[in-house]
């Protein structure tokens, strides 16, 4: 009976070695999905390797790109599984010794565990990114997906409140309320602006200022938000801040979206204001449609927005 724990660690010390002798002859090589083979027998020797400081790093690394193939592959159980592994063996100051490090297997960890329905391990991991991480820029990747994961289990207040915040410390500015009279006024001056400014030039330009595209991803979110939690004409007016500011600044993924979102806007007429004229209506969402095919963005709500507002007038 008192030889299986040695039979055990005879065992794992073996796996441990197969492992680091396959790490060693293929370091710094592309060796595909041979990498799950190498990551997993290693890890066997976690106890060797904590005990080893110039091998922790590496290991964690090597985890980490294992978790990544797996997180490509749709493997979310697995990547989340590497990502663990990888997490465990960064050194307890990692967040000052090695931070590029540390922030990246977090992000990873947390976009891992919520792909695997590992909801509440998500938002710790998340949390820990937005109290540790050094700067706000590298915050808003975390708190992104904090809000897509507060949407998804239905608490849009928190959703909206975050994103509020957020984009305040963006430099702009939220309103308390979204009133009738200023959605009244947005949606004209943002269709105006739409014929102004849409043309063959302005689709060459993109928005290349990252924290402008960080405010456009957050007006977004905080949109869909208000749509659950705010007074039905809330909406319109986020749609009609992310078209303006494409329309000043260049597009962005969110872009094509937000231009469908616009044509449904002035299909449903959903302010008051006069707006009948269908063969415009038309051709945002076509233009949108056209920008989406040519910066690849998915069109899953693009056509289901497109069948609820101008699909009606084909």
């Amino acid at each position: 009976m008192n030889q299986l724990p040695n039979d055990m660690q005879l065992l794992l010390k073996l796996h441990y070695s197969l492992g680091k002798t396959l790490y060693s002859i293929c370091e710094g090589k592309d060796v595909g999905n041979t990498i799950f083979l190498i990551a997993s027998q290693i890890n066997h020797g976690k106890e060797f390797i904590e005990k080893d400081d110039a091998l922790r790093i590496p290991v964690a690394k090597l985890n980490m790109k294992a978790g990544k193939m797996a997180l490509d592959g749709c493997d979310h159980k697995m990547a989340y599984s590497y990502f663990l592994a990888s997490e465990s063996l960064l050194p307890d100051d990692s967040w000052e010794s090695c931070y590029d490090l540390s922030l990246l297997v977090h992000l990873l960890m947390a976009r891992a565990a919520n792909s695997s329905c590992r909801y509440d391990e998500a938002e710790l991991t998340l949390y820990k990114i937005c109290k540790r991480a050094r700067c706000l820029q590298d915050k808003l990747p975390a708190y992104f997906l904090l809000v897509t994961i507060f949407l998804a289990q239905g608490n849009p207040v928190d959703a909206y409140t975050t994103c509020s915040s957020i984009l305040a410390q963006l430099g702009e500015t939220v309103p308390d309320v979204v009133t009738v009279e200023m959605v009244g006024c947005i949606i004209p001056e943002t269709l105006s602006m739409y014929s102004r400014v849409y043309s063959d030039d302005w689709l060459e330009k993109n928005m290349k200022d990252p924290k402008l595209c960080n405010i456009v991803k957050f007006y977004s979110v905080i949109g869909i938000a208000a749509y659950f939690c705010k007074p039905t004409h809330s909406p319109a007016y986020f749609v009609c801040k992310m078209v303006q500011m494409s329309l000043r600044n260049g597009i962005c993924q969110q872009t094509p979206l937000a231009l469908m979102q616009l044509s449904l806007i002035a299909f449903n007429n959903t302010s008051g204001i006069p707006f009948n004229n269908a063969m415009f209506v038309r051709c945002i969402a076509k233009n949108a449609f056209l920008l989406s095919d040519k910066i690849k963005s998915d069109k899953t709500m693009l056509c289901d927005t497109y069948y609820s507002g101008a699909g009606h007038l084909e």
